[in-house]
Protein backbone atom coordinates (compact mmCIF):
# COMPACT_ATOMS: atom_id res chain seq x y z
CA UNK A 1 0.00 0.00 0.00
CA UNK A 2 2.42 2.52 0.96
CA UNK A 3 5.07 1.49 -1.95
CA UNK A 4 1.92 2.09 -4.67
CA UNK A 5 1.09 5.22 -2.44
CA UNK A 6 4.55 6.66 -3.57
CA UNK A 7 4.30 5.60 -6.53
CA UNK A 8 1.30 7.92 -7.31
CA UNK A 9 2.75 10.76 -5.46
CA UNK A 10 6.19 10.40 -7.50
CA UNK A 11 3.62 10.22 -10.64
CA UNK A 12 1.59 13.84 -9.18
CA UNK A 13 4.95 15.73 -8.55
CA UNK A 14 6.14 14.37 -12.04
CA UNK A 15 3.23 15.63 -13.72
CA UNK A 16 2.82 19.10 -11.81
CA UNK A 17 6.82 19.70 -12.74
CA UNK A 18 6.16 18.77 -17.05
CA UNK A 19 3.29 21.62 -16.33
CA UNK A 20 5.34 23.86 -14.69
CA UNK A 21 7.67 23.07 -17.79
CA UNK A 22 4.93 23.50 -20.14
CA UNK A 23 4.12 26.88 -19.13
CA UNK A 24 7.70 28.70 -19.28
CA UNK A 25 8.93 30.00 -22.29
CA UNK A 26 10.82 32.69 -24.24
CA UNK A 27 8.93 35.40 -22.21
CA UNK A 28 9.34 33.86 -18.46
CA UNK A 29 13.16 32.84 -19.23
CA UNK A 30 13.88 36.66 -20.06
CA UNK A 31 12.20 38.17 -17.25
CA UNK A 32 14.11 35.43 -14.96
CA UNK A 33 17.49 36.41 -16.45
CA UNK A 34 16.38 39.99 -16.06
CA UNK A 35 15.21 40.17 -13.07
CA UNK A 36 18.29 38.49 -11.65
CA UNK A 37 20.42 40.77 -13.07
CA UNK A 38 18.63 43.30 -11.35
CA UNK A 39 18.00 42.17 -8.10
CA UNK A 40 21.71 41.73 -7.60
CA UNK A 41 22.81 45.50 -8.83
CA UNK A 42 19.95 47.09 -6.60
CA UNK A 43 21.44 45.03 -4.04
CA UNK A 44 24.77 46.39 -4.91
CA UNK A 45 23.58 49.68 -5.87
CA UNK A 46 26.11 52.63 -4.69
CA UNK A 47 26.40 55.94 -6.85
CA UNK A 48 25.90 57.14 -9.89
CA UNK A 49 27.65 53.82 -11.44
CA UNK A 50 25.21 51.44 -10.12
CA UNK A 51 22.50 53.83 -11.17
CA UNK A 52 23.59 53.67 -14.99
CA UNK A 53 23.95 49.87 -14.66
CA UNK A 54 20.57 49.90 -13.25
CA UNK A 55 19.25 52.49 -16.10
CA UNK A 56 21.23 49.93 -19.00
CA UNK A 57 19.29 47.18 -17.33
CA UNK A 58 16.27 48.71 -17.53
CA UNK A 59 16.52 50.07 -20.85
CA UNK A 60 16.78 46.54 -22.10
CA UNK A 61 13.51 45.41 -20.81
CA UNK A 62 10.88 48.09 -20.91
CA UNK A 63 9.52 49.37 -23.97
CA UNK A 64 9.12 53.38 -22.94
CA UNK A 65 6.96 54.29 -26.24
CA UNK A 66 4.42 51.67 -25.25
CA UNK A 67 3.94 52.84 -21.72
CA UNK A 68 3.67 56.58 -22.74
CA UNK A 69 1.16 56.01 -25.45
CA UNK A 70 -0.47 53.15 -22.95
CA UNK A 71 -0.68 55.51 -19.79
CA UNK A 72 -2.15 59.02 -21.90
CA UNK A 73 -4.38 56.21 -24.39
CA UNK A 74 -6.23 58.30 -27.42
CA UNK A 75 -4.75 61.44 -25.63
CA UNK A 76 -1.15 60.68 -26.90
CA UNK A 77 -2.17 61.07 -30.49
CA UNK A 78 -3.34 64.98 -29.64
CA UNK A 79 0.44 66.16 -28.52
CA UNK A 80 2.61 67.45 -30.80
CA UNK A 81 5.75 65.86 -31.19
CA UNK A 82 7.60 67.97 -28.64
CA UNK A 83 5.44 67.05 -25.96
CA UNK A 84 5.43 63.71 -26.56
CA UNK A 85 8.98 63.88 -26.41
CA UNK A 86 9.02 65.48 -23.09
CA UNK A 87 6.37 63.17 -21.25
CA UNK A 88 7.85 60.24 -22.18
CA UNK A 89 10.93 61.17 -21.10
CA UNK A 90 9.93 62.13 -17.87
CA UNK A 91 7.42 59.22 -18.10
CA UNK A 92 10.81 56.61 -18.43
CA UNK A 93 12.17 58.28 -14.92
CA UNK A 94 8.70 57.98 -12.99
CA UNK A 95 8.23 54.13 -14.31
CA UNK A 96 12.23 53.07 -13.65
CA UNK A 97 11.99 54.63 -10.47
CA UNK A 98 8.85 52.69 -9.64
CA UNK A 99 10.55 49.18 -10.56
CA UNK A 100 13.62 50.14 -8.58
CA UNK A 101 10.82 50.49 -5.28
CA UNK A 102 9.21 47.44 -6.00
CA UNK A 103 12.89 45.38 -6.56
CA UNK A 104 13.89 46.92 -2.95
CA UNK A 105 10.75 45.81 -1.80
CA UNK A 106 10.89 42.65 -2.61
CA UNK A 107 14.88 41.86 -1.96
CA UNK A 108 13.98 40.15 0.94
CA UNK A 109 11.27 38.05 -0.93
CA UNK A 110 11.50 34.49 -2.96
CA UNK A 111 10.64 35.08 -6.47
CA UNK A 112 8.66 31.53 -8.22
CA UNK A 113 7.77 32.09 -12.19
CA UNK A 114 4.29 30.46 -11.87
CA UNK A 115 3.93 30.05 -15.83
CA UNK A 116 3.02 32.75 -18.85
CA UNK A 117 -0.32 32.76 -20.78
CA UNK A 118 -1.47 34.93 -23.63
CA UNK A 119 -2.09 38.77 -23.16
CA UNK A 120 -3.70 40.07 -26.33
CA UNK A 121 -0.83 40.86 -29.00
CA UNK A 122 1.64 39.89 -25.90
CA UNK A 123 2.36 37.49 -23.44
CA UNK A 124 2.06 37.72 -19.62
CA UNK A 125 4.59 36.56 -16.93
CA UNK A 126 3.12 35.52 -13.51
CA UNK A 127 5.25 35.29 -10.70
CA UNK A 128 4.64 35.33 -6.86
CA UNK A 129 7.15 36.54 -3.84
CA UNK A 130 7.21 35.18 -0.47
CA UNK A 131 9.31 36.75 1.93
CA UNK A 132 12.43 34.57 2.75
CA UNK A 133 12.30 34.61 7.08
CA UNK A 134 8.17 35.49 7.79
CA UNK A 135 6.47 33.18 6.93
CA UNK A 136 3.27 35.04 7.76
CA UNK A 137 4.13 37.80 5.56
CA UNK A 138 1.02 37.53 2.66
CA UNK A 139 2.28 36.84 -0.78
CA UNK A 140 2.75 39.22 -3.15
CA UNK A 141 1.98 38.82 -7.12
CA UNK A 142 3.60 40.52 -9.69
CA UNK A 143 3.33 40.06 -13.22
CA UNK A 144 5.02 41.54 -15.95
CA UNK A 145 3.16 41.82 -19.87
CA UNK A 146 5.72 41.39 -22.79
CA UNK A 147 5.43 42.04 -26.58
CA UNK A 148 8.21 42.17 -28.95
CA UNK A 149 9.99 45.31 -29.69
CA UNK A 150 12.83 45.85 -31.85
CA UNK A 151 13.55 42.33 -31.87
CA UNK A 152 13.17 41.77 -28.09
CA UNK A 153 10.82 40.68 -25.60
CA UNK A 154 10.17 43.88 -23.81
CA UNK A 155 7.77 44.80 -20.78
CA UNK A 156 4.58 47.02 -21.49
CA UNK A 157 3.23 46.93 -18.42
CA UNK A 158 3.72 45.55 -14.55
CA UNK A 159 0.64 44.18 -12.37
CA UNK A 160 1.11 44.13 -9.09
CA UNK A 161 -1.32 42.23 -6.90
CA UNK A 162 -3.22 42.50 -10.32
CA UNK A 163 -3.23 46.44 -10.07
CA UNK A 164 -1.81 47.51 -13.95
CA UNK A 165 0.98 50.11 -13.47
CA UNK A 166 -0.46 51.78 -17.10
CA UNK A 167 -3.68 51.88 -16.07
CA UNK A 168 -2.99 53.42 -12.82
CA UNK A 169 -1.14 56.19 -14.69
CA UNK A 170 -3.77 56.52 -17.26
CA UNK A 171 -6.35 57.44 -14.71
CA UNK A 172 -4.15 59.82 -12.86
CA UNK A 173 -2.80 61.61 -16.10
CA UNK A 174 -6.26 61.97 -17.77
CA UNK A 175 -8.09 63.08 -14.86
CA UNK A 176 -5.10 65.82 -14.68
CA UNK A 177 -5.45 66.83 -18.30
CA UNK A 178 -8.90 66.86 -18.20
CA UNK A 179 -9.03 69.14 -15.28
CA UNK A 180 -5.72 71.31 -15.76
CA UNK A 181 -4.13 70.94 -19.16
CA UNK A 182 -0.92 69.34 -20.31
CA UNK A 183 1.32 72.03 -18.57
CA UNK A 184 -0.04 70.51 -15.32
CA UNK A 185 0.61 67.53 -15.90
CA UNK A 186 4.05 68.19 -17.18
CA UNK A 187 4.16 70.02 -13.58
CA UNK A 188 3.28 67.49 -11.13
CA UNK A 189 5.43 64.97 -13.33
CA UNK A 190 8.38 67.01 -12.42
CA UNK A 191 7.02 67.83 -8.94
CA UNK A 192 7.08 64.04 -8.07
CA UNK A 193 10.54 63.12 -9.89
CA UNK A 194 12.47 65.78 -7.58
CA UNK A 195 11.09 63.92 -4.39
CA UNK A 196 12.12 60.73 -5.54
CA UNK A 197 15.22 61.49 -6.91
CA UNK A 198 16.46 63.87 -4.43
Amino acid sequence: MRKRLTTIVATVVTSLLLSASAWAGPATDRVRAKQSQLFEAVAKQKGHASDDKLKGLFDDILDYDAFARGSLGKKWGTLSAEQQQEFQGLLTRLVRNNYRRNLKRLLDYNVTYQGEEAKGAGVRVKTIAKHKTKKREPAIEVDFVLVKAGGKLKIIDIYTERASLVRTYRYQFLRILRKKGYDSLIAKMKKKLAKQER
